[in-house]
Parts: structure tokens; sequence; C-alpha cells
């Protein structure tokens, strides 16, 4: 089995690294398009302890206590300066992007597997002639043009502006901070990713955002700009931006299908989730086992992506539907700026809940998946 793999992002690489265990001899190659080093992103959300809960990556990897993983245990929301400190249910675990995605390079390379670095593609007819299989992993802001018409993705932009920060002033729980400039709200996302760093990722409306001429500023000028709204959460620490677009709306991917002919879809490149669910990383890691899982049981490609399919799409379909209520959530807040922080809290936690739970479906697929 010859088998090609666009994006070396975590979708990706798990999904080899699992694949050529299980089968040694089968030849699975991982292209690129950017270079080595430029691995973009500050934290990401895990589930569970490492070893202990198979949909957090760092369970693959022979040492993960080198990311030096934070555990938050604790949720907190702070609005008109007060805050509310709770229990969030579960035991997340949040790591540096950058170094998560680095370590499972490492393992493809160890396991013999040839990574192609600043090596873009384009799906081609020649490309599908030389390989059994091409797995898309390569993110929601793929360039890869899927020669199937049936992979053509479903995008829809949301209302809000965000923009996502790196900083040293640490966040021991998961945090939502609400705070207004005079008529305009500003929404941070904050959590620690290891012992000196934290992810701050802030939102504001299309008015607050026109209203405080954020579009007119510097890169350097709106870090301070936004560092001053937040100035009594950072605690004078600075907010640092990373190379990338600035301020964009949320693009929300999803497909029909998850296959086409020989060529499948993975991780955001298959269906991208809005970062206040988190679940991103997760799903990769459930959907790159079930692929594995469907090459290993099936007799031939086209059956194991039928499968794949049939199994991933009520998944990816359950994570859409989670993903777009809390987007909208967030995009409607300033209408529940009246409500005091502990009918705020209420009125965040029960977003979802006309929803089917999703952290059973993902469960019950992975535990499938690694039955084999």
């Amino acid at each position: 089995m010859k088998i090609l793999v666009i994006g070396a992002g975590p979708a990706g690489l798990l999904f080899a690294s699992q694949l050529k265990q299980a089968r040694p001899a089968w030849q699975i190659t991982i292209s690129e398009k950017n270079p080595q080093d430029d691995v973009t992103g500050w934290g990401v959300v895990l589930p569970g302890r490492p070893a202990q809960h198979p949909a957090n990556p760092l369970s693959y990897l022979a040492e993960p206590q080198r990311l030096q993983p934070q555990f938050l245990a604790q949720f907190k929301l702070v609005q008109h300066d007060q805050s509310q400190l709770m229990g969030s249910g579960v035991l997340l675990c949040a790591v540096e992007r950058r170094g998560l995605v680095q370590a499972l390079r490492a393992n493809c390379a160890c396991s013999g597997m040839s990574i192609r670095y600043q090596s873009p593609l384009e799906v081609s007819a020649e490309l599908e002639c030389a390989y059994d299989l091409i797995v898309v992993a390569s993110g929601v802001n793929q360039k890869v043009s899927p020669l199937s018409p049936g992979l053509a993705p479903q995008i829809e932009f949301g209302r809000n502006e965000y923009l996502w920060y790196g900083t040293s002033q640490r966040f021991a729980q998961m945090n939502l901070i609400f705070r207004q400039q005079g008529p305009n709200l500003f929404i941070a996302h904050a959590y620690s990713y290891s012992p000196s760093m934290s992810t701050f990722v802030v939102e504001c409306d299309e008015d607050s955002y026109v209203q405080a001429e954020l579009a007119h500023r510097s890169e350097p000028e709106t870090a301070r700009w936004i560092a001053e709204v937040f100035q009594d959460d950072l605690n004078g620490q600075a907010l640092i931006p990373q190379p990338g677009p600035g301020w964009r709306h949320f693009l929300t991917l999803s497909h029909a299908h998850a296959y086409h002919g020989k060529q499948v879809l993975l991780g955001d490149a298959l269906q991208s989730g809005h970062f206040s669910i988190g679940h991103g990383t997760t799903m990769a890691v459930v959907a790159a086992q079930l692929l594995v899982k469907a090459l290993l049981s099936e007799a031939d490609v086209s059956s194991a992506l039928a499968c794949y399919d049939a199994r991933v799409m009520p998944l990816v379909s359950l994570f859409r539907q989670h993903a777009h209520a809390s987007r909208i959530w967030f995009e409607s807040a300033g209408e529940r700026m009246g409500l005091s922080s502990a009918e705020l809290t209420k009125s965040f936690i029960a977003r979802r809940n006309q929803l089917a739970d999703l952290a059973p479906a993902l469960a019950a697929n992975l535990q499938y998946a690694l039955q084999r």
C-alpha cells in the first residue's frame, strides 16, 4: 500500500504513525507546505491525562511530560468585575501546539516515514495514479484543490472578529472574560499551556471592531490596546501576536462526505469547530483512529473509505451542531451583558443543552476504533 498524507499537523501525523505501527511494510509519505520550523498557534486543549486518555495525542508520545502539559480542572467566568469559579466537570490538558506538532513529527520520522517540507501539493490525476490513498489533512486554511467535485467544502463565516495571542500571564483555570469599553464588548478565552505561557483569544462583534478603529491600528498598537482593555486580567503582562492574517472572522469548513474516489479528509480539512468548544484536536484523533481501523479491517481501500464515512460523518454532524450553537451564543453575547455574572454563567453552560452530548459519541467511536 502506498499512501500520501497532505499536511503535517496532528490529524495527519497521528494517522500516519498509528497506521505505520500496524502495517510497517506500507509506504507512507507526508507532505507539508510550510517550512519545518513554521508551526503556528500558541496552546491547544486536550482531554485527560496522557497515557490514560486515548483521545489525547500526548498519549502516543514516549515522553509526554517533556512538553510540560498544564492540567485544568476549573472554569472561571469574569464579568462586571465579578467572577464565578467552578469545577469544569472534566480534566483538561493544555499544551504548546508547536511542541506537540514537532513531537508527533519526530515520532513519524523515527518510524521511517518521509516528511517533505515546503512541498505544497494540489491533488491531480497524476498524483492519484501514484498513490493508493491520498489523505488530505492540511487544515481549515488548506490550499489543496481536490480533484473530486464531491469534496468541495461548504464554507460559512462567523460574524465576530477574533485574534489569537500568547501572553506570559498565567491562568490557572479555563477563563472566559467579558470586558466593556463604553458600548463595546470584548471577550477573552484564556488558559495556561506551559509553566510560563498562556493562550489568549480575543473576540468582538463587528460594531465594537469598527468603533474601536481596530482595522486602522498596527499589529503592535492593537496588542497594546487590547492589553489595556484586559489590564486587570493580564496584570501588566503584554499580549504577543503571531504571524498570520490578524483579525479575522471564524471560518467554518464542512463537507457532506469524508471521501471521494481515493481521496479522504481528516481533521479541520474535514470539519472545523469553533474555539469556544475545543474538541478540534480530539476530533482529529478520533477520526484518524477511525480511518486506521477501517483500513485495517476492510478488504480494499474503497470499502475502507465507505466504512470510515459511515462512522465519522454522524460524529462530524454532531460536532458541527455543537460548534455552531456555541459560536452563535458568543455572537449574541452583547444581549446578555445585563445579566449578573451568575446568570451569565448559567446561560453559557446551557448554550448546548438542547443537543445530544458530544463526549459520549467521541468516546464510543474511539473505543470502536481501538478494537483491532
